[in-house]
């Protein structure tokens, strides 16, 4: 079954897509869709493509025969145009956020459970190597069971570059609804667990490029009792950057030492605790042993991992792991941050849940 899709969306993260989706066998893009069409037109006669190019979804849906729509758009537009989809049968890849708005998003998951189409959130950083790889470790309790965890992600990144999206220099909280979200996602992913509550604090350094709260600190627990410490920014005091994900389990410890890949362990000795240096810093005690991961090209495979998840749901009549609905608790936990910095009050998850109207059998 060849699966048609219209893209919307030829920026930055447009253009990875568009590669990704004529990579995979089972899929064919029939139209593209951009604001501005001409430019569009110019991009795919650059690719060599014949692909006719819209200026609005509605066109495109009343003009081609299509199985799904994949937006690549700011998520100010997501609402629309998913509900829009939804209206010509279309399933849909959405990228993340699906909206700003806890409402919309709940709308549109009930639109697609209603309407029986797929709906599926940008969530690729599942499908890194590194992610897959960590998340078996954790399965398979190799270390034993998860204590704690440690996220920091400190990154100066100017806005203003060139191959860098524009519009998050202006929304609200840029670093929560397009970064950390990512984050948030990888830690209840590869956990397995649910946040319970959050405290967070978010603020923004007078010299960044971003208009709105570009850092975030949290405290998150989870429900059987983990706790994630997070640090995330996206204007730094310096152009190096610091990426690191460190878990501690009963048994030792796993660290992510690079956003895509860079992968160690460590296997706990209890005796050392008891003879030596009080305050150990040798690199040999516990020395981090590589894990070997798979090849990887970030944004690529990781993007046609998520595809490969959205076309064997279509095909085989299965719902999505990366769906809508589980992208609720992942947008919850954000915006949740968000509420948590403006009260400076301690959010619980079921408690946010319940007043933004979430049905508990979402969550449950």
């Amino acid at each position: 079954m060849m699966i048609r899709i219209i893209q919307v969306g030829l920026g930055v993260r447009g253009i990875q897509w568009a590669d990704v989706i004529r990579k995979h066998p089972d899929t064919t893009v029939v139209a593209y869709v951009r604001r501005n069409v001409e430019l569009a037109r110019k991009q795919v006669a650059e690719w060599g493509e014949t692909v006719p190019c819209f200026s609005t979804l509605e066109e495109a849906l009343n003009s081609v025969r299509a199985d799904a729509v994949v937006l690549v758009t700011p998520p100010e537009y997501h609402f629309e145009d998913v509900l829009c989809a939804f209206s010509h049968h279309c399933h849909v890849i959405c990228e993340k956020p699906l909206s700003e708005k806890m409402c919309e998003c709940i709308e549109m998951v009930r639109q697609a459970e209603q309407n029986k189409l797929l709906l599926m959130a940008g969530m690729n950083f599942r499908y890194l190597a590194v992610t897959q790889k960590y998340r078996n470790l954790i399965n398979e309790k190799v270390l034993g069971t998860i204590g704690y965890g440690h996220f920091t992600y400190i990154r100066n990144r100017n806005g203003n570059r060139n191959d860098l999206n524009k519009y998050p220099l202006s929304m609200l909280q840029p670093m929560l609804l397009e970064q950390s979200v990512h984050h948030f996602d990888l830690l209840r992913y590869c956990y397995g667990e649910e946040p319970c509550r959050v405290s967070a604090e978010t603020w923004r350094p007078y010299w960044s490029t971003y208009d709105d709260d570009c850092c975030v600190s949290a405290s998150i627990r989870f429900t059987h009792g983990i706790q994630a410490v997070y640090l995330g920014t996206w204007t730094s005091g310096c152009n190096r950057m610091q990426f690191e994900w460190r878990t501690d389990f009963s048994g030792g410890t796993i660290r992510q030492c690079h956003q895509f890949g860079d992968l160690f362990q460590s296997r706990m000795d209890p005796e050392l605790s008891m003879s030596g240096e009080n305050f150990k810093t040798d690199p040999s005690i516990e020395p981090w042993e590589p894990v070997e991961l798979d090849p990887c090209e970030a944004f690529v495979d990781d993007t046609y991992g998520l595809l490969c998840e959205f076309v064997d749901a279509l095909q085989a009549g299965q719902e999505l792991v990366t769906s809508g609905k589980d992208h609720l608790k992942t947008l919850g936990l954000t915006l949740a941050c968000i509420e948590s910095s403006l009260t400076g009050r301690r959010i619980e998850m079921h408690d946010f849940y319940k007043r933004n109207g979430v049905p508990s059998r979402w969550i449950d």
